[in-house]
């Protein structure tokens, strides 16, 4: 038998990352838009105002203009005006600067005939002479209001001249005793501030690009080297090493060091390889059934130490907010059951207990690969669901030859901060589930495939929500599969019947595995047995 990693997993993961980069792209050039926008706006209006102040400021007084309407222009007044068609020239948005002074009635009311003092349009538009009269004008009410405040105003109206939208700021220009004289306009183009809009957002989405470009890279190159090629490497010695029936070809893992769980279980590896090849050697020299079969269950018990977590009591005594008790019984070379139980984030607690489902040290190995596959996976952040199906795809090797060889799993994702679990039971039997205040029952998820059965498969994920006092057990088939003298199993009816009666009676999570190991026992009274047994309680406390 041969397990071979294909590409397809990092091809799905970059894909991924594209697709993550370009939305991500897609955010920081709105965001862009958005924020140029505002700033671009803001910094026209601004400049906009400045201009028309400053076109104040040249002016000056507003008894000059009396002067000029009484008197005609003067050396003064041409400086003015080339200094206003200087100004526009070189700021290229800004479509007209003029001066505005107000015709009016016998009243002194102020009439909707403005008089022009100063016009300096861009090439496109007529200039007006000093002196005409411009008739109705549309910031007619604009320039009302800078009369009547004696104050800048800005972008009070926005006028469509010649197809070009327009803003427009009036600036007031005032006699010495502070009324005001006259109006200075500017005009400023749109199109042009949108223009620099998209040049900004352009630019920085740019920016921003460049380092999510970066920073995919990085990941991708980190998930590369950090995490596919580790696991490559160790599935290719996993290969080497049972590639050929009855030929055992070591070769110690030397070029993994990621300083993870991934390094943790290429160390393993070698430790188990070693065993297994003192033990091939070492079996040559038994001549007796009773001592190979003392050495087979050896490397049995060793290989479960391997894919298990350790069996203590309590598993995680630093914690409050859950209970977790799991325990192993029979040890058997043709069956080899695990629990494992391991944290993702501070709230993530995730729980795996199953079995191989072949025969021979071929499963067990097997068992050593699917257990670093679901470990791996569950760190980079995958659900259940996805975890089984990437699981199954490794372990469905185009190499694999062995049909029966597969792995029975149930995979559980529990967020100890909001109670909700989420898990996938891969042909393993179903959870007992006790809510506070009521008997076991069993979970209604649907059990699919085993894992390395077919390659391609979908699992089916389930949700369910735990309480302060909820718990949960899971078992394997070697306790209802048990039988007694006369051949009768123990069946899960009779699993959860007797969970419920011994809840009854005891509330910690040992003394009720205890008492269930006990009645299992008693049921057997010595039969031997087929498949080992492992049996794992849960209790959340919230």
């Amino acid at each position: 038998m041969s397990i071979r990693k294909n590409g397809k997993l990092y091809f799905r993961l970059v894909i991924s990352f594209v697709i993550m980069m370009v939305v991500m792209s897609l955010v920081v050039a709105v965001t862009a838009l958005l924020t140029s926008a505002t700033r671009a706006f803001d910094t026209y209006n601004k400049l906009a105002e400045q201009y028309g102040e400053y076109v104040s400021e040249l002016v000056g007084s507003g008894d000059r203009i009396d002067e000029w309407i009484i008197e005609g222009t003067d050396d003064y007044y041409d400086a003015i005006h080339e200094e206003c068609l200087h100004t526009r020239e070189i700021f290229d948005s800004v479509e007209d600067l003029y001066v505005y002074y107000p015709t009016r009635d016998k009243n002194g009311n102020i009439l909707n005939d403005m008089t022009i003092i100063v016009d300096t349009p861009n090439e496109q538009s007529n200039e007006y002479e000093f002196g005409y009269h411009f008739g109705k004008s549309k910031a007619y009410e604009t320039i009302l209001k800078v009369f009547e405040t004696r104050e800048t105003v800005t972008h009070d109206k926005i006028e469509n001249d010649g197809g070009k939208m327009i803003l427009a700021v009036f600036s007031p220009i005032k006699y010495s005793d502070g009324r005001v004289a006259a109006v200075a306009g500017v005009e400023i183009e749109i199109a042009r501030v949108i223009e620099r809009i998209i040049m900004e957002s352009i630019y920085i989405a740019s920016i921003a690009d460049m380092g999510i470009i970066a920073f995919a890279v990085f990941l991708i190159l980190y998930l590369r080297s950090g995490v596919i090629r580790p696991l490559k490497a160790l599935s290719v010695h996993m290969n080497r090493f049972v590639s050929d029936e009855g030929v055992l070809v070591y070769e110690p893992i030397t070029e993994i060091h990621t300083n993870d769980e991934i390094e943790q279980m290429a160390d393993d590896f070698n430790a188990l390889a070693k065993r297994i090849i003192d033990y091939t050697d070492h079996l040559e020299v038994q001549t007796t059934v009773a001592e190979r079969r003392r050495v087979d269950l050896d490397v049995a018990s060793q290989i479960r130490s391997v894919v298990s977590s350790e069996i203590n009591y309590p598993a995680f005594p630093e914690r409050t907010d859950f209970d977790l008790c799991a325990s192993l019984g029979h040890t058997l070379y043709n069956r080899c059951s695990f629990c494992n139980y391991f944290f993702t984030d501070t709230n993530h607690l995730f729980v795996v207990l199953g079995e191989s489902l072949g025969e021979g040290l071929a499963a067990m190995i097997f068992t050593v690969l699917a257990i670093s596959y679901i470990k791996s996976f569950a760190k980079m952040g995958f659900g259940p669901g996805k975890i089984a199906a990437e699981t199954n795809n490794q372990l469905c090797s185009k190499e694999k030859k062995d049909r029966g060889l597969t792995i029975g799993a149930v995979i559980a994702d529990i967020d100890l901060k909001t109670g909700v679990m989420r898990y996938v039971n891969a042909g393993m039997p179903p959870i007992l589930i006790k809510k506070p205040g009521e008997d076991f029952r069993f979970d209604k998820a649907k059990l699919p495939f085993s894992l390395g059965q077919m390659r391609g498969l979908s699992f089916e994920q389930s949700t369910l929500s735990l309480y302060q006092g909820s718990t949960l057990l899971f078992t394997s088939f070697g306790i209802s599969e048990m039988c007694d003298p006369s051949g009768s199993k123990y069946t899960m009816e009779r699993l959860r019947d007797s969970v419920n009666r011994i809840s009854g009676n005891v509330y910690a999570l040992d003394e009720t595995i205890s008492e269930l190991e006990a009645e299992l026992e008693k049921f057997r009274n010595d039969t031997p047995v087929s498949m080992d047994t492992a049996v794992l309680g849960f209790r959340y406390f919230g």
